[in-house]
């Protein structure tokens, strides 16, 4: 079996970006989708992605170790490093198929039968106020989610004191809103600085929170540490950090009790699952990061059901009505929990005629 190149497929996704997804293609017609990150400059990874394919074609795509340790770029090219997770995505779902099983069977075999996702309903709460997280988030619950996230801290609302005040307020509805048995976790988008975490820590006093994200910023681990000293609450971090040198710092369990690396930034399945050896090594859970499309959501089922010391999954709700049948067999959340596909590969294929209802060039940004 050899590559014989790579295409793109991309939609709107509610005016607000673009999901892009990749096909490694093979000369024996077993073809490997990915997902690449929404977010990334999209010109600079399209020009790596086909960097990779002039790198790539004509060799065998099963060589999944092989190929990525050769095309591995320096964690500071975040363009390169994006490609290649996507990449590295579609080369799992090829050796899936070549051998009519699951990925999860290739990295380990399963060790769970469902996984629990928390619905991030911060993309669909497009007017960003409490009344408008408050609808989202009951219309989550109602849909059975049993566990909440909501980042109102848009800039939209202000600076400073002003924004903290008005993402408190949406918490507080928020809480209010869906009673005390579901959980709720709030991101702060590492914007904050000790200072004024700590007054967001002040004002969430009575509030019961699953998690805390990025109450300060990424790097700043003595603020986490310090955070973590004085509430003794769950934090969580590190979504944007690539690579397993990415990770270095931030496996410091006095700092972050769960880590959340995202399978289109992190460097792919592979890199996610040694990434989460180490932090389970470290005491530290993991909790795949990735509101995007639902073949990134399937990749980080597959990684999921195949180790032990993964907590939950980030699921973004509500953006689109047809997000479950975008792919074939239509996604599928029921009572907060995504099912472990058996198929092979991934598991699942794209839709061809809700692709074309709502494709746009994946050049565009």
């Amino acid at each position: 079996m050899r590559i014989t190149g790579i295409d793109l497929d991309a939609v709107d996704v509610n005016g607000q970006h673009h999901w892009v997804f990749v096909h490694v293609r093979t000369d024996e017609g077993v073809d490997g989708l990915g997902e690449l990150n929404p977010s990334a400059p999209r010109s600079a990874v399209l020009d790596a992605l086909r960097e990779i394919e002039r790198e790539v074609v004509g060799k065998d795509p099963r060589r999944i170790e092989h190929l990525a340790a050769s095309l591995k770029p320096r964690p500071e090219d975040r363009p390169a490093v994006h490609a290649l997770c996507a990449f590295e995505q579609g080369l799992w779902d090829i050796l899936g198929k070549s051998l009519a099983v699951p990925v999860h069977n290739l990295l380990g075999g399963q060790c769970r039968d469902s996984i629990p996702v928390y619905a991030n309903v911060t993309r669909a709460a497009l007017e960003g106020t409490p009344d408008d997280f408050v609808r989202q988030a009951t219309g989550a619950v109602a849909d059975g989610h049993a566990a909440v996230k909501i980042a109102p801290f848009d800039s939209r609302f202000g600076t400073g004191n002003t924004l903290i005040d008005h993402g408190l307020q949406c918490v507080h509805a928020v809480r209010d809103a869906i009673g005390p048995d579901i959980d709720l976790l709030l991101d702060c988008y590492g914007r904050f600085s000790l200072e004024q975490a700590r007054r967001i820590v002040d004002g969430l006093r009575g509030v019961d929170l699953y998690w805390l994200e990025e109450p300060v910023e990424e790097r700043d681990l003595d603020g986490y540490r310090q955070i973590r000293r004085e509430t003794g609450w769950r934090l969580a971090g590190g979504e944007r950090a690539m690579l397993i040198e990415g990770f270095w710092p931030l496996f410091d369990p006095e700092a972050m009790d769960v880590i959340m690396p995202d399978v289109t930034i992190a460097g792919g399945i592979g890199e996610l699952k040694k990434i989460a050896s180490i932090a389970e090594g470290r005491g530290q859970l993991t909790a795949p990061h990735g509101p995007f499309g639902p073949v990134t959501v399937a990749a980080h089922v597959q990684l999921m059901a195949s180790h032990p010391g993964f907590l939950i999954l980030e699921y973004a709700w509500g953006q689109v009505p047809w997000r479950e049948g975008l792919v074939s067999p239509a996604e599928r959340v029921v009572n907060g929990r995504i099912n472990i596909s058996d198929r092979p590969g991934l598991g699942l294929t794209l839709d061809p005629n809700v692709v074309e209802d709502h494709r746009v060039d994946p050049v565009a940004v």
